[in-house]
């Protein structure tokens, strides 16, 4: 079998996993194969089961013609234009409505030793509603690396090739060596992936900062942000059909915006609705971060865009943030109703345009983080 996921490679890699000789997988229809070979390159994902020889389908000659063909084939195709075809038979209603959020300082809602405690009073709570279209759901398999089924936020950012998704750092580790990675716009609850009214996204390439370090709370966590570019599926590409905000650098700490995020905690939010609040921004001592309070904010809601001068009729607005940052944007309490945004200065500007350009992983180089001067702290509330 050979699955391809997009265009014309680059950068071809392959890898070979022997497993041991007649074993049997669902899909090689019940044959016995003697490896299973992953070539990969920038936006293909190509599987080739190597059958035993002794199986009788391969005495037949035009099988390794037709096996040649395939190959070469899908690694020429034209470019993607709908999700992968497994997608829609993967992402069950149910399934999008197991996932787990993106490990995080985040608190889960859930009872035990890692639930949130009682808001104190005074402090507001944000709002559900039915979303944005821009802003959406990214779902992927973290499984076969050992992770769990999972989901975390994007928002759609405008960039000439109208495919670019912004997240945070800590969701996109993950996301980047994942299997089954989609971004479902304005996501629904209990709808299938086939039947999601945004449409279904496959995930083509992931940029993340180099220097990041997964839910740390040194001064890297300033670089908690990322990108995601997209395959146009059967309705156009992404920022046609949803519209976009515009990425960009705001000047200091205090700023009115709207936050957005889906939280998934079964206990608060069964209906995985998205949330918002509209909130004063200020400063996180001793970063390069923004921080907000409102209540709700529970894990899922990571990357999930901090937005000002949002025009509904539009569909427009500047993103200004991301849920994210110190602690993968929740304080040592674990409450949900404190939460953090890397501030975008250069570094985000550059990791924005390496994702335009679609640079190489290898060649996107940094010097040794310096956060401009700030002093850290050792500790956040």
């Amino acid at each position: 079998m050979i699955r391809c996921c997009c265009g014309t490679p680059r950068g071809v890699r392959g890898r070979c996993s022997a497993t041991a000789e007649g074993r049997r997988r669902p899909h090689a229809h019940g044959r016995p194969f003697v490896h299973a070979c992953h070539v990969e390159c920038e936006c293909h994902v190509v599987t080739v089961l190597i059958l035993d020889q002794r199986d009788s389908v391969l005495r037949s000659p035009w099988l390794a013609v037709l096996a040649l063909a395939l190959l070469s084939g899908a690694l020429s195709t034209a470019p993607a234009t709908a999700a992968p075809p497994d997608a829609d038979a993967f992402w069950t209603a149910e399934r999008m409505a197991d996932a787990e959020p993106v490990d995080s300082g985040r608190a889960t809602g859930r009872s035990g030793p890692r639930a949130a405690a009682a808001a104190p009073p005074g402090i507001r709570k944000g709002t559900y509603f039915g979303g944005l279209p821009m802003v959406g759901t990214f779902f992927y398999d973290g499984r076969p690396l050992g992770g769990t089924v999972t989901s975390c936020t994007g928002s759609v950012v405008h960039s000439g090739g109208k495919d670019l998704v912004l997240t945070a750092g800590h969701c996109a580790m993950g996301l980047r060596r994942a299997t089954h990675r989609i971004f479902v716009p304005q996501y629904r609850h209990g709808l299938s992936s086939a039947r999601q009214p945004g449409g279904v996204y496959a995930v083509n390439r992931v940029f993340v900062d180099p220097r990041y370090e997964r839910n740390t709370k040194k001064p890297v966590s300033d670089l908690d942000f990322a990108f995601a570019r997209l395959a146009p599926n059967s309705k156009g590409r992404v920022e046609d059909v949803t519209g976009s905000l515009t990425f960009t650098q705001a000047s200091g700490y205090r700023h009115k915006a709207t936050v957005v995020g889906y939280p998934s905690s079964e206990a608060v939010n069964k209906r995985h609705h998205a949330l918002r609040c509209d909130v004063a921004t200020y400063r996180l001592p001793g970063f390069r971060q923004m921080r907000m309070t409102c209540g709700g904010f529970y894990g899922g809601v990571s990357g999930g865009p901090w937005i000002k001068d949002y025009d509904p009729v539009t569909r427009t607005g500047k993103v200004i943030g991301n849920t994210g940052g110190y602690n993968g944007g929740g304080n040592d309490q674990n409450v949900d109703w404190i939460t953090y945004s890397p501030l975008y200065a250069k570094d985000a500007q550059a990791l924005y345009d390496d994702a335009v350009a679609g640079t190489k992983d290898a060649d996107i180089k940094r010097p040794p983080y310096v956060p401009s001067g700030l002093r850290q702290v050792r500790q956040v509330r």
